[in-house]
């Protein structure tokens, strides 16, 4: 998509240009890790004995690994190269979590190992790899470079996936479904909640989604999450306690909470950045103890601190 620069109620279009090589798209990228990606940046250029050298080592908000590898270019087999070296994650989990005990002093929290991110960023990608990408889990992020220093990063969008079976009349194509990650879907998370419980996290789901168009969702075994390049809200279903648990980016200093709604989140806990927590029940609503656009105001918060 082309952009243009306003100039007096006129429009210019603004060329595009390229990197000199890959190193100075990799370098640029790696020095804006956490505004881009909420990304926390560990090493790059990593060395390892039988996995190749790894272009970027990170961790996420959710302290999750994550690898990436740049290509300055549309060139094939990069999601197989960054698969290699989260495998290197996988069988050297202590030589990771030293790496980033030494570039990170206060790491809040456990790793997570089990759901690390592979993250590829390049120009363009064949439909070969992104149907790999698709098979891996792995990430495919595109970027365009302007010449008024302007770069644009959009998420590729995963291709469907066919299959071509034999019938009678010839060849019919089906769409088919990726398998499920080992994470949670979101049905999983609801699995056995009430219907009053349900209903209260779909309509808090679909305010939160009505935000900004940059709002993602994903699921871990824990949590469903909301941000944008960063986190800004961990939801859990508490079934046992017929209530969500909702813990918000904030700073305590900016937060306004007229009705007292959140509370502190204890330092121990290790979510960093996440500082506050509120508990939402159906009855807690029915009561008038809180209305949707009480939590709404909290959430919107939460997201401003990540802009």
């Amino acid at each position: 998509m082309p952009i243009f620069e306003i100039r007096n109620r006129k429009a210019k279009k603004v060329n595009t240009k390229e990197f000199k090589n890959e190193l100075e798209l990799h370098q640029l990228i790696d020095m804006n890790l956490e505004e881009i990606f909420g990304v926390r940046f560990i090493k790059d250029e990593h060395i390892t004995d039988k996995h190749g050298r790894i272009e970027t080592l990170g961790l996420d908000e959710s302290n999750r690994p994550l690898v990436i590898e740049y290509k300055k270019t549309k060139e094939k087999g990069q999601p197989v190269q960054a698969n290699r070296y989260m495998t290197w994650i996988k069988q050297n989990p202590d030589s990771f979590e030293l790496l980033v005990r030494k570039n990170i002093k206060k790491l809040k929290g456990k790793i997570d190992f089990s759901n690390p991110r592979i993250l590829c960023f390049a120009q363009e990608y064949t439909i070969d790899d992104k149907c790999l990408a698709l098979s891996l889990g792995a990430e495919l992020w595109k970027y365009r470079y302007y010449e008024n220093d302007t770069i644009v990063i959009s998420r590729e969008e995963e291709p469907e996936q066919l299959i071509t079976t034999k019938s009678k009349g010839g060849f019919t194509i089906e769409k088919i479904t990726r398998e499920p990650r080992i994470a949670k879907t979101v049905e999983q998370h609801l699995k056995g909640a009430s219907n009053e419980l349900i209903n209260l996290f779909t309509r808090i789901d679909n305010e939160i989604s009505n935000i900004s168009s940059e709002v993602e969702r994903y699921t871990t075994n824990a949590e469903i999450i909301y941000k944008t390049s960063r986190n800004f809200i961990y939801l859990a279903v508490q079934n046992k306690n017929n209530c969500l648990r909702i813990l918000l980016r904030t700073s305590d200093d900016n937060l306004i909470d007229d009705k007292k709604l959140t509370k502190k989140i204890p330092k121990t806990h290790g979510y960093g950045y996440i500082t506050r927590q509120i508990h939402l029940s159906p009855k807690d609503e029915q009561s008038d103890m809180f209305t949707i656009e009480d939590i709404m105001n909290l959430i919107t918060q939460s997201f401003d601190s990540t802009q």
